[in-house]
């Protein structure tokens, strides 16, 4: 059951009593004066209000659109106390917006976690009151796709699909011949790379900038990162025991990267638009039998009785010199005793020689039973509001991740390179699909990826043939 939130913005309470289509409320003096005050503001900074077909400042006429997930206040973002210069101006944004083009618009939570994917298919199948666009991830992209939930956006006359704040990797995911059903006009989270322990690399004789440049010289290789590897295991008292690792690694993590490294993947997507297994590739037994050689020679064995997610600890400790993990851990490591570094995951010997990273963001989808014209509606508001705040540069996101790391160039150089080229994965989309049979046996070498393979085939192209019905 949809449940209808509240709406509560701070600021413009006034235009919150519209109902879903109204004619254009007359401001208040305050509110024109609000007005004047955020048009000179976002005017010198470059904005011009967007127009319609008819060469009319858009109107409209009230309507509401709330951003659904499942992670925001219920009360909406809007009301919530700015974290930075550029919230608060975002806010200011949003808030100049909705007073000039006569909507309003927030990120509401609806529900939890668990219960989204059943909302957002309820509502899609049934439709309702609401004029929504959900966030939604891979529990709902396959299912939702398949089922026709969601609308096609290619149909979207009022936005600039070409627009570079719209997420191309999403795009491509999200495409099925010539239309796509999702957007996201939020940069791509950079996502899965390389941690490093700068105490462990020096104590192996290893200047830790070393990392950062060759990474900037593009000799950030395998082979470059074997040898660190091999330098960091370690038997310092010897007693025939190591007392430092090269690596210790959630398996998945590092399997996922690896590939990509290599230039290839679990699953492709063809030009017209069908999934089809990578896994017996050249490329990708290559990569896997690399994974298995690194694990065998380098990799801390776990810890008798431990938990699954023992090699977090590890690193933390200072037990391991490298870690493949997302850059988000950031905030689990950031009272690590150890200073830390960030690259990107090394380059294998048949990959396009572009550091990268995998991206598999939230996307945001528009309900396919909307009729046209409130699709279309719902669409320009959307693009109206997600519009990035004037007054800031391509670099802006950058302020939020410099406190979280210890290196500027892992902000500068390893993060603006994820974010410019990452790439989509597809073995999301696969309802079904547990890569888990793969990796848990090849990855420490308890079978070859050429058997894993053959026991897999079968099964993964019925879910394959499935998914592209």
């Amino acid at each position: 059951m949809i449940i209808t939130k509240k709406i509560v913005a701070a600021g413009i309470a006034a235009l919150m009593v519209c109902s879903a289509v109204s004619a254009k409320p007359k401001l208040s003096k305050s509110e024109k004066a609000l007005s004047k005050q955020l048009e000179a503001q976002f005017k010198k900074a470059g904005y011009k209000l967007q127009k319609n077909a008819k060469g009319k400042v858009w109107d409209f006429e009230g309507m509401n659109v709330q951003v659904a997930d499942w992670w925001s206040p219920a009360d909406g973002l809007q009301g919530q106390t700015a974290k930075s210069p550029i919230e608060e101006d975002g806010k200011k944004f949003r808030q100049y917006g909705m007073l000039e083009y006569n909507y309003t618009c927030d990120q509401y939570g609806i529900g939890g976690w668990g219960s989204h994917p059943q909302t957002v298919a309820n509502f899609c199948t049934t439709g309702g009151d609401e004029n929504y666009v959900f966030v939604i991830d891979g529990r709902s992209i396959s299912a939702g796709m398949k089922a026709n939930l969601f609308y096609d956006l290619s149909t979207i006359k009022s936005v600039d699909w070409s627009n570079k704040k719209w997420n191309k990797a999403v795009r491509d995911k999200m495409t099925k011949g010539s239309s796509f059903y999702a957007c996201r006009p939020i940069d791509p989270e950079p996502k899965g790379g390389v941690f490093f322990n700068k105490r462990l690399l020096k104590e192996a004789g290893i200047d830790p900038d070393s990392v950062y440049d060759m990474q900037a010289a593009g000799t950030w290789t395998w082979e470059a990162f074997e040898k660190m590897l091999k330098a960091t295991t370690r038997d310092i008292d010897n007693d025939g025991v190591m007392d430092t690792f090269g690596m210790a690694n959630l398996s998945t993590e590092f399997c996922h990267l690896a590939l990509m490294s290599n230039g290839t993947a679990w699953i492709g997507k063809d030009a017209n638009g069908k999934f089809y297994s990578m896994c017996g590739e050249d490329k990708t037994i290559e990569a896997m039998n690399w994974v298995t050689k690194m694990v065998q020679n380098y990799e801390k064995p776990q810890p008798e009785g431990s938990n699954w997610d023992w090699m977090y600890a590890a690193f933390i400790n200072g037990e391991v010199a490298f870690q493949a993990d997302h850059e988000y851990r950031v905030g689990n490591i950031a009272d690590m005793r150890d200073d830390w570094g960030f690259v990107c995951f090394p380059l294998g010997p048949n990959g396009d020689k572009v550091y990268k990273t995998l991206h598999d963001d939230n996307v945001y989808v528009i309900p396919g039973c909307y009729e046209k014209d409130r699709a279309e509606k719902i669409a320009k508001i959307f693009d109206l509001w997600s519009d990035p705040t004037p007054g800031y540069g391509d670099d802006a996101w950058k302020e939020d991740y410099y406190p979280r790391f210890r290196d500027e160039r892992a902000v500068d150089e390893t993060l603006q390179l994820m974010r410019d080229n990452g790439i989509a994965r597809y073995d999301t989309m696969i309802s079904g699909l547990n890569l888990g049979n793969i990796v848990w046996s090849v990855y420490p070498g308890y079978k070859t990826m050429q058997e894993a393979v053959e026991e897999t085939a079968n099964s993964f192209q019925a879910l394959i043939d499935e998914a592209n019905r």
